[in-house]
């Protein structure tokens, strides 16, 4: 589970003295006069006045917090971390004539610190049911052991006489870092194309080769920078637009473009509608946004993209062929936020959407690196996940873990998701 935060550390202070407040109202004990202030103590001296003061004196990194597991598969910069904090308050009571209503209000004071010292949203919501602050915090609030030595130096720093007085501390108090979590990259990639510029004309075809740049869906809050070319096999999913760079490729012999299965006869004619214009040197293809349905394979390509896999890609006309180059169809995942964390239900399960999904052993899912188990069963249980009948979402129920950002990795056929979520226990 990831710590709570605050992005105002006055909120801790309003939020106890919010409990003080509480106490001083329910007592059993004649309260009298008495106000509570979270100013220096030395503000507080108006004659005939009772006040509980509680000031926040000095802040501390907590030791314990500092070093904390790091969030995600690789080790993250220092500001990734939330800063933990212990927030020491000097809690003070001064009444000028009336030391019996003075020391009553400590011991109040005391006694709500000790009943309460795990603060909660319910005891927050308790002492102030239209309070907004802190939604899931929760912390300790503890009475802190010092000698009359350490106090008397403590009241050295202030311009007023020691008063009855003690520390409390607050911990462990977070601040979340101001950074968001970036999106995974898209992976990218180059290919070559070559075609024949006239067949019939030559014995030895003469090939053309160029590098092409594949861009598949992304939120509009990415960066379009890091869309950059590497070596490897194309990759795309539903609707994705493909550049493919080359020479020739408005020669009659190269009009056609065709998707076939590697190893095999299946080929499917896609030039209508994904092929867009007619550029010498570039093939841009605009991929269609529905996948075929798991079950029947039906509408085949072009009207649809097959199940996720390794796919060949050529030009050509009739009979003829260019060589081919690999295009991997992944499967997608829709409506991937920054920071990309995925949440769970009301029943604690979580749900991915998006398409290409096969409601088989051929779709995998991984939670950081346990394996979980495909199940037929309506509600997956822990370990487990499942898929709908037209492969548009899954579900799936994370096995027990410790505190920490894992990943889910989607994969069909073995070929991943080029985005993905990460969940935090």
């Amino acid at each position: 589970m990831v710590p709570w935060s605050t992005p105002d550390l006055s909120e801790i202070t309003l939020v106890l003295k919010a409990l003080l407040d509480k106490a001083i109202q329910n007592s059993s004990l004649p309260a009298g006069n008495i106000t509570t202030s979270c100013d220096s103590p030395e503000t507080a001296r108006t004659a005939g006045q009772c006040y509980l003061t509680l000031y926040m004196l000095h802040i501390g990194r907590d030791p314990y917090w500092r070093n904390t597991p790091v969030s995600g598969p690789r080790p993250q910069l220092n500001n990734a971390q939330p800063l933990s904090l212990n927030l020491s308050y000097l809690l003070t009571a001064y009444c000028e004539k009336d030391f019996v209503l003075e020391q009553r209000a400590m011991s109040i004071a005391l006694q709500a610190i000790h009943s309460s010292s795990i603060m909660t949203k319910s005891i927050i919501q308790s002492d102030d049911p239209s309070s907004p602050l802190l939604p899931n915090c929760e912390f300790v609030i503890s009475i802190e052991a010092d000698t009359i030595e350490e106090m008397s130096r403590l009241w050295q720093a202030f311009t007023v006489p020691i008063r009855l007085s003690a520390l409390i501390r607050a911990s462990v108090i977070f601040i979340a870092p101001d950074s968001a979590m970036p999106l995974p990259a898209v992976p990218p990639s180059v290919a070559n194309l070559a075609v024949a510029p006239d067949p019939a004309a030559a014995t030895t075809p003469l090939l053309f080769a160029g590098g092409g740049l594949q861009s598949p869906p992304v939120p509009p809050s990415a960066d379009p920078s890091q869309i950059t070319s590497v070596t490897g096999p194309l990759v795309a999913v539903g609707g994705s637009t493909l550049t493919i760079a080359g020479n020739g490729l408005d020669l009659v012999s190269a009009v056609e473009v065709f998707l076939s299965v590697p190893g095999t006869t299946t080929e499917w004619n896609v030039t209508n509608p994904w092929r867009q214009g007619t550029e010498p040197s570039e093939l841009d293809l605009a991929l269609p946004a529905i996948y075929a349905d798991p079950a029947t394979s039906l509408p085949p390509p072009p009207a649809a993209m097959p199940a996720p896999g390794l796919y060949n890609l050529t030009v050509g006309s009739g009979s003829f062929r260019s060589n081919a180059i690999p295009l991997v169809i992944a499967p997608q995942v829709d409506g991937v936020t920054n920071p990309p964390l995925l949440e769970p239900d009301a029943s604690g399960l979580y749900r991915i959407a998006g398409a290409g999904f096969l409601p088989s052993n051929a779709t995998t899912l991984k939670f950081g690196t346990a394996s979980l188990s495909y199940s037929t069963a309506t509600t997956p249980g822990a370990g487990e996940f499942n898929v709908n009948a037209t492969g548009t979402a899954i579900s799936f129920k994370p096995p027990s873990a410790t505190q920490g950002s894992y990943p889910v990795l989607l994969a069909v056929n073995g070929f991943a998701a080029s985005t993905g979520w990460v969940v935090v226990m």
